[in-house]
């Protein structure tokens, strides 16, 4: 009885997730909340809009991130608009930057990085809706 538990719980996660395991594919479920099912330190996906759908990320954009320290890291989305950190990312951030065609969009801090977890619609936690580019 327990192990089917833990099995339909499991299953459950994974469905929640775009039905896959943590095998590293950072193009599911795009504009969710990637640390509610990943340990990302950071990650986001960004958007043409700062209220489009949450299927349409643009892939190719820089994201410039600058941590506690002051240390810019610069990221590119992927084929679905996301971008990831794969190591550490001193918190809080301090600032961010979308660039896209040599334009950028500067934003604030945040004390954390799981940025789809307020860009999201209907925003929260004080953002203005998706990350999005210029």
């Amino acid at each position: 009885m327990r192990s089917a538990l833990c099995a339909i719980l499991l299953l459950t996660g994974l469905l929640a997730c775009g039905g896959k395991d943590d095998d590293g594919d950072e193009r599911m479920s795009p504009g969710q909340n990637c640390q509610a099912c990943h340990n990302f330190p950071m990650a986001g996906t960004v958007y043409a809009t700062a209220s489009a759908d949450s299927g349409a990320g643009l892939a190719g954009v820089t994201v410039e991130i600058t941590d506690a320290n002051q240390t810019v890291h610069t990221y590119t989305t992927n084929a679905v608009g996301t971008f990831l950190a794969r190591t550490a990312v001193p918190l809080p951030l301090q600032k961010a930057a979308v660039i896209r065609n040599g334009q950028r969009v500067e934003m604030g801090g945040a004390p954390a990085g799981d940025c789809n977890r307020c860009h999201t619609l209907p925003a929260a936690g004080g953002a203005a809706g998706r990350i999005h580019t210029p």
